[in-house]
């Protein structure tokens, strides 16, 4: 998958994605939210939600993942 879990690490991490509707070019949703383990074991509790998307569902797949690395990294690069 692109989301979550998409450009991390091999991390453990609990998730759930949802996905609503395209239509007409529109994507209604496509959300992801999850808890990731970091090496310290420590967690991050992350939830992405796009709503109505005209930037198309792979792209808006590809965001989640970018959005959760930004965020390991942030929190693993101290």
């Amino acid at each position: 998958t692109k989301r979550l879990k998409g450009k991390l690490p091999n991390v453990i991490i609990a998730q759930r994605a949802g996905t609503s509707f395209t239509e007409e070019g529109l994507t209604g949703v496509v959300n992801n939210v999850g808890i990731i383990e970091l090496p310290d074991q420590q967690k991050i509790f992350i939830a992405v939600f796009i709503h109505n998307t005209t930037d198309g569902f792979d792209n808006a797949e590809t965001l989640i993942a970018d959005i959760a690395k930004a965020t390991y990294e942030f929190y693993t690069e101290k």
